[in-house]
């Protein structure tokens, strides 16, 4: 698509009335999109459904302010995907109402089609972080490429692991590349570009909203071949993702957690209602049976062990992803105690254990 046919995407995806329903009904009535931006609002209420947004499409477009976007867009090596370019990423398409438009920064690859949405919630648990970064890692070294929305908490948590792991990550921003949320990811979303991909459906200085990022989670579950929850509380916008994926024909995982923790309900929930439960990497590689040739699985990357003495595997046992005190390990095991610390130690050096302030201690996979 030439840079003139482009321009009119990026006028008319700048306008908030415009939302992408209301594009896709411009697109059906229209021959090209320059007539839809230069039509007038008689025309206009003409489209089925025009007449709700008529009036502010013609109030909102700004030519100088589509080239100051273009311009922009340039200047920071984003690229501008549309619905008829032959980058646009296939899953999206088979979407209902796909985003018309998307700011890329990094590159979307074929191998992406290979990608698992890994979400939860941004109050999370010493459990759930360290399930996410295991998951991601693990997801990571068995091919898949893990995609999430660079939230704070389990999102968050999720790239960081892909990263470490050399794997493939792409985050999907619910708002513009200008306002990037939340600011502390900034450096984070840097890295995912740099290696990964960054995409946001949003014009650039599109802040957050209570609407901006419902309607990117069903960017992350059309993304995905399926849509992890690692922990969500019943009320969540993960909960949100995995019902989007349930639409779109996408396979759900949920993770298994304490049933007596607030935010684990909506995980229990989705497992009562079907979804896949998931202790271990290898439980979603295994729903890909038919896929796992193209797969550059490694023979550690899932399920595996770690290689420990009688000893330490006694005192791993009895840990667990929330810290416990050095004493209630103590009482847990038949050591004596400058014996367990010798242990914990070790374990601590292999990076199979932390330790957290207060003598707490806890397991890292």
């Amino acid at each position: 698509m030439d840079d003139e046919t482009k321009r009119y995407w990026v006028g008319l995806n700048t306008i908030e009335a415009v939302t992408p329903r209301r594009f896709h009904l411009l697109l059906n009535y229209f021959s090209d999109l320059e007539k839809a931006w230069y039509a007038s609002e008689e025309k206009l209420r003409e489209v089925p459904g025009g007449e709700e947004f008529a009036a502010r499409l013609v109030e909102g477009r700004d030519d100088d302010a589509v080239d100051d976007e273009l311009r922009r867009c340039e200047d920071q090596g984003i690229q501008l995907i549309t619905l008829e370019d032959n980058l646009y990423p296939e899953p999206l398409r088979s979407i209902a109402k796909p985003p018309p438009l998307l700011y890329v920064k990094g590159e979307y690859r074929q191998d992406d089609l290979m990608a698992i949405g890994m979400v939860g919630t941004r109050k999370y648990s010493n459990y759930g972080k360290r399930m996410a970064e295991k998951l991601s890692d693990q997801l990571c070294r068995a091919g898949f490429t893990v995609i999430s929305g660079m939230a704070r908490g389990i999102d968050t948590f999720s790239h960081q692991a892909a990263l470490n792991a050399n794997g493939r990550t792409i985050a999907v921003m619910g708002t513009g590349f200008a306002v990037p949320y939340p600011r502390e990811n900034v450096n984070l979303m840097r890295r995912i570009s740099a290696s990964g991909a960054v995409l946001s459906e949003f014009p650039l200085d599109q802040g957050p909203s209570r609407w901006s990022f419902p309607q990117r989670n069903r960017v992350i579950s059309g993304l995905s071949r399926g849509v992890l929850v690692v922990e969500a509380p019943a009320k969540s916008g993960a909960l949100i993702t995995a019902h989007d994926a349930l639409n779109q024909g996408r396979e759900v995982f949920a993770v298994p957690g304490d049933a007596r923790r607030s935010t684990m309900r909506g995980n229990h929930g989705l497992i009562k209602d079907g979804a896949k439960l998931v202790e271990d990497a290898a439980d979603v590689v295994e729903e890909f049976n038919n896929l796992q040739l193209s797969l550059p699985l490694e023979e550690d990357a899932v399920g595996q062990e770690p290689d420990l003495t009688d000893e330490q595997r006694k005192v791993y046992a009895v840990l667990d992803y929330e810290p416990i005190h050095f004493n209630e390990v103590l009482g847990r095991v038949d050591f004596p105690p400058a014996r367990l610390s010798h242990i914990i130690f070790q374990l601590e050096i292999d990076e199979l254990v932390e330790r957290s302030e207060g003598n707490l201690w806890a397991k890292v996979k």
